[in-house]
């Protein structure tokens, strides 16, 4: 540190001494000899509004004007030591040459002080001397690139405002950079911040010590009982002799905590400077329990009444593989589900088979399904890929027109993309999902068909406590027809999360008494929600949407309405009160989250 910067703060520190020593003969340890009541004064600040906060919160004449034990004496000392004082405290904020006056009268038996400042024009930035030695300095390309990053991303740049907080933070950002990249065992081996109060300007020096560069070793688990070491291992991103990235920790503790097998989660490594190749990677977990059976009740302004029982088994054989089973008993909608996961593969696959039995009966269609598959998904940063191959037998009974029996083999693909700020709170960003499929009658079908289906939803803030939410999707079959096809792949709208203000799944082809799927959707929402409170809001909204066999047959339906929503511990909670304008009729939804 300079010269010039030394003295100030030894002055401020003796100031700050003496603002202790007065506090206490303020405060006083004995009782009072005379009970006289406490001395009273009023404070005129003179200065620019920029500082007056800064002054007004930190300054001792502030601090203790209410003080029980204030006299005369007391307030003549504080209004003595309040130009050193102030000097102290502009000088945080890059004022090194103020100009400060405390003065105070009496004036029949009221006391008032008056406080005049002019800061004077502030302290820049000139000279930056970022270094680092040690061995991140070897002299190679990558170093010198990563010095470039180092002095391209210094925050403090020429020709700022110096102020002490920045050059704190400034600091921390270029060591963090060190520790987080190779060398978390990086320190500050000097700092200098030098202050020509003539000139206005301040010269910055930092060397930083990068210390050696680290690698990765191997892993060293702590707490497993009921489940193999491959768990972990096969959910491990780094490689032993990998360079160091406090990140590539993180994510595997990220790993480790999304899966199902770990109530707990703790990743570290052991830094020792004395040994930097080869660090062990300590993971300790805490177990969860291997089975599992859950009961539930709910219910849904879609699907009415729901009754929910789930069995999970997380070590099947003891091969950690993951049997889950669940039978879902809804007034509309009945299922019975068993889905066998395989552990995560070592390239990060996640493998599944599945089987599953429905019954809906919905706006006059009755589907029963039988349905088996096998499917394989990966996650990528913010982007998850699925393919699947499934096998549908299904029966169809309609309301006043004849039914129809289905077999489809179906291969499949989609892709979403996550990018939103807060996974169960978003406020910015996007969600995006695109699916295909596909069936032919050579291959265990009874109809040939194409369907492309697209859902987006953007997540947009306006103002502090507003939020705008755009919703669309798009979806068609090509296909001669819709016989054939089981239901899964037509389309109907309508619902809490769709079109509100209209029956769940009641927007489609009208085929005898019955509503049924189309092989044409489109659906758009606009929706401004206001939050009062940080857990409470307000919404108003409008919906369109239809679903149709052809798109000239298309002709969307709008509802629109007023909700409510509470930030709830399982995402937000959504009540609406929706007008379809088509009936007029009103109609109450309700729903959790997003359907994502």
């Amino acid at each position: 540190m300079g010269a010039a910067a030394l003295a100030r703060k030894k002055i401020a520190l003796r100031a700050r001494l003496i603002g202790l020593a007065l506090a206490c003969c303020l405060a006083g340890t004995g009782p009072a000899l005379a009970a006289e009541p406490a001395l009273t004064y009023a404070i005129a600040l003179q200065a620019p509004e920029a500082q007056r906060k800064l002054l007004e919160n930190n300054l001792d004449l502030y601090r203790w004007r209410d003080g029980e034990r204030m006299d005369e004496t007391q307030l003549r000392r504080l209004v003595a030591l309040a130009p050193e004082q102030m000097r102290s405290l502009l000088a945080t904020e890059g004022f090194y040459s103020p100009r400060v006056e405390a003065s105070l009268e009496q004036n029949g038996g009221a006391w008032s002080v008056r406080l005049e400042v002019d800061p004077g024009p502030p302290a820049r930035v000139g000279q930056v001397d970022l270094q680092v030695v040690g061995p991140f300095d070897d002299g190679s390309a990558d170093s010198r690139a990563r010095l470039l990053k180092l002095r391209t991303d210094w925050s403090l740049a020429g020709g700022a405002v110096f102020r002490h907080e920045d050059w704190e933070r400034a600091k921390r950002a270029a060591l963090r950079s060190l520790l987080l990249d190779r060398h978390p065992a990086a320190a500050i081996r000097d700092s200098r911040a030098t202050v020509d109060p003539k000139a206005h300007s301040v010269a910055l020096a930092l060397t930083l010590d990068s210390g050696p560069a680290f690698t990765f070793g191997p892993l060293q688990i702590e707490g497993l009982q009921r489940y193999p070491a491959s768990i972990v291992e096969r959910l491990n991103p780094i490689r032993p002799g990998e360079p160091y990235v406090q990140a590539k920790l993180l994510e595997l503790q990220a790993r480790l905590q999304d899966s199902p097998y770990f109530a707990s989660v703790g990743v570290q490594a052991e830094i020792d400077p004395a040994h930097p190749e080869d660090t062990p990677i300590k993971v300790s977990v805490e177990e969860n329990r291997a089975r599992t059976l859950g009961l539930g009740i709910g219910m849904s302004t879609d699907t009415g009444p729901r009754a929910q029982m789930d069995y999970r088994d997380l070590n099947l054989l003891g091969q950690a593989w993951r049997l889950t089973g669940s039978l879902k008993l809804a007034d509309k909608e009945q299922s019975l589900t068993g889905e066998l996961q395989l552990p995560l593969t070592s390239q990060g696959d996640r493998d599944s088979i599945t089987a599953q039995m429905n019954r809906s009966n919905v706006e006059g269609e009755v589907t029963r399904t039988l349905i088996l598959g096998a499917r394989r998904s990966f996650l990528r940063g913010r982007n998850e890929t699925a393919w699947s191959l499934r096998y549908y037998l299904e029966q169809q009974e309609v309301a006043g027109a004849v039914g129809d029996h289905r077999s489809a083999l179906v291969p499949s693909w989609s892709w979403t993309r996550r990018n939103v700020d807060n996974l169960l709170f978003p406020s910015r960003g996007y969600l995006f999902n695109i699916q295909a499929d596909a069936a032919a009658q050579a291959l265990l079908s009874d109809q040939g068909f194409l369907r492309g289906y697209t859902k987006a939803t953007w997540f947009h803030p306006l103002g502090e406590r507003g939020r705008l939410i755009l919703r669309g999707e798009m979806g068609a079959v090509a296909a001669d027809g819709r016989a054939g096809i089981p239901a899964d792949f037509l389309f109907r709208s309508g619902g809490d999360q769709t079109v509100r203000g209209y029956a769940y799944q009641s927007l489609g082809v009208h085929e005898g008494d019955a509503v049924v799927g189309g092989r044409w959707l489109a659906v758009a929402s606009a929706e401004y929600v206001h939050w009062f409170r940080p857990d409470w809001g307000a919404a108003v909204f409008i919906d369109a949407g239809d679903a149709a066999d052809s798109l000239d047959e298309l002709s969307p339906v709008v509802g629109y309405g007023l909700g409510a929503r509470w930030k709830s511990p399982v995402g937000p909670l959504n009540l609406d009160l929706a007008r379809a304008q088509e009936t007029g009729q009103l109609r109450l939804h309700f729903s959790v989250g997003f359907s994502f």
